[in-house]
């Protein structure tokens, strides 16, 4: 017998085999690569479709029944134009499409959003799940797989938190006070909002033009009369996601009625730290859509306290506000108890007069944290005119019965940081280094001015009419606050400590974007 024919037989049968095997698994990773790269295509072919039929719908969303109704017709044509699985025509129906008041829902369908389109700026377009026949995986025993897209495109209607607090003195808009001049002063004006001074820390727990505490109130962010209110909606869970984003669908001319539920609970001010990257404790903050600030650095008072310890007479707020006076500010924001500071002047109508004992430095808290002061442009009405130097402010009695140092000018800062215009006053809060500067977390890139507030100015000389939750008041104006600390509504002493920069007009409304 030949051994040596014998022994490549067997050779060539084992070669047999691993070729076998080899071509399984060929097949399998072939299979693994195709059929997993035609989904990946048909994945991305639905999600874009999903996003320019959610983006065009956006686009219609006025807050009608005719805009949903629009918004709806819009997204059903749009996403025809798109193609999946190569040549698909991707079909939508009204099943596919629902409506929200916020980027998290919760999602009506059409027919349901048309009835009550109030605060109804969020569209969604999910594509449903699509089957795909596999190409070589059915070998494996796959014989399909699938996909879908699904995408949230809109807009919250203005960027108003929904916050309301008493308006200072509402009957006047803009008022002018005049300082005295020379050697008392130096004759310069300064621009009154609603009572409200620029440049100045105010607790909006304690404002009451009528003297007393007074809680902000919690503006309904999605329904407004003549509509319907639903308790529901001005309810902490449902307000925090708004709360987040600085946004609501309400009062968008600035003026007009809304409803107000009565009370921060203490979980919202998770929300409003959100600005200083902290997204702990009962945050439910997205830092995707909800990023902090470009700079975090709180200014509090030396050492921290909130509010500075009444007993320390000396105890100055924060750097640039230690020239080495006699009597320094001895609280974080201005206090609004007891006799009436001066801010309020012209009074008007039922408002008390102020004392004739004005409030005195010590009376006031860190100011100029975000900007200063601004003189009246001399029109009638009164508007802003140019901004307050630390050594205008200096030379007038801006914050005592008669003129002092009430800024370090070597420690304030003379120009804004880098990347900030450079028409912008100069302020602690727009350096991009130094002391009064903090950066967020790298993993969470920060968003300049998201430590502003722009909040509700509603008319407190009537109590709200109907329900505690849905109470209708007059809103008169959205003021402009800068978050100087943390918000704390725990505790007996809830603080929401915050500058005053102005009013905002026009109301500004949020760009439309995906938001998933």
């Amino acid at each position: 017998m030949n051994t040596t024919f014998r022994r490549h037989d067997k050779q060539q049968g084992a070669i047999a085999i691993v070729l076998g095997l080899t071509l399984v698994v060929l097949f399998a990773m072939g299979g693994l690569v195709l059929d997993l790269g035609h989904l990946y295509i048909a994945k991305t072919e639905l999600q874009n479709g999903a996003d320019s039929a959610a983006l065009a719908g956006a686009v219609e969303l006025n807050q009608s029944a005719t805009g949903i109704d629009n918004a709806q017709a819009k997204a059903i044509a749009i996403a025809q134009k798109n193609r999946y699985d190569f040549s698909t025509t991707l079909t939508l129906t009204a099943a596919n499409i629902s409506f929200g008041p916020s980027p998290d829902g919760p999602w009506s369908s059409g027919a349901s959003a048309r009835t009550s389109p109030q605060g109804q700026t969020f569209i969604r377009v999910d594509t449903g799940s699509k089957t795909f026949a596999t190409y070589l995986m059915g070998i494996a025993g796959i014989a399909s797989t699938s996909t879908s897209g699904v995408a949230v495109a809109g807009r919250f209607v203005n960027d108003v938190t929904p916050i309301g607090v008493c308006a200072v003195d509402p009957a006047n808009k803009t008022a002018q006070y005049t300082y005295p001049a020379a050697p008392a002063g130096t004759g310069l004006t300064e621009l009154l909002e609603f009572g409200f001074r620029r440049g100045v820390t105010y607790n909006l727990f304690g404002l009451n033009p009528l003297g007393g505490p007074s809680d902000p109130y919690l503006i309904n962010p999605v329904d407004a009369p003549p509509g319907s209110c639903s308790a529901s909606h001005s309810s902490a869970a449902s307000t925090a996601p708004f709360m987040c984003t600085g946004s609501s669908a309400v009062i968008t001319s600035g003026t007009g009625q809304v409803y107000t539920n009565t009370g921060l609970s203490a979980s919202l001010a998770a929300s409003l730290n959100s600005r200083f990257d902290d997204y702990g404790g009962p945050s439910v903050c997205d830092p995707a859509t909800a990023p902090p600030d470009t700079n975090i650095k709180e200014f509090p008072c030396v050492g921290g306290a909130s509010p500075c310890a009444a007993t320390a007479a000396n105890s100055p707020p924060t750097g640039w506000m230690q020239p080495g006076a006699s009597t320094l500010p001895s609280q974080q924001p201005v206090s609004l108890s007891g006799n009436k500071p001066n801010y309020q002047l012209p009074s008007a109508g039922p408002v008390p007069a102020p004392s004739a004992t004005f409030a005195q430095f010590a009376g006031y808290g860190v100011l100029w944290s975000y900007g200063p002061a601004y003189q009246s442009n001399g029109a009638t009405p009164a508007k802003a005119g140019t901004a307050y130097s630390v050594a205008d402010a200096n030379a007038n009695p801006m914050y005592s019965t008669a003129k002092a140092n009430y800024f370090d000018t070597a420690s304030y800062p003379v120009s804004p940081g880098a990347g900030f215009p450079a028409s912008t006053p100069p302020s602690p809060y727009n350096q991009t280094s130094g002391p009064t500067f903090q950066a967020p977390s790298a993993a969470h890139p920060g968003q300049r001015n998201r430590r502003i507030l722009n909040v509700v100015l509603v008319d407190c000389r009537t109590a709200p009419v109907g329900p505690a939750s849905c109470g209708v008041m007059n809103a008169v104006g959205i003021g402009k606050f800068f978050m100087t600390m943390k918000a704390d509504f725990s505790g007996g002493t809830k603080r929401l400590d915050v500058e005053f920069a102005g009013l905002i007009e026009p109301v500004p409304n949020s760009e439309i974007k995906l938001y998933k």
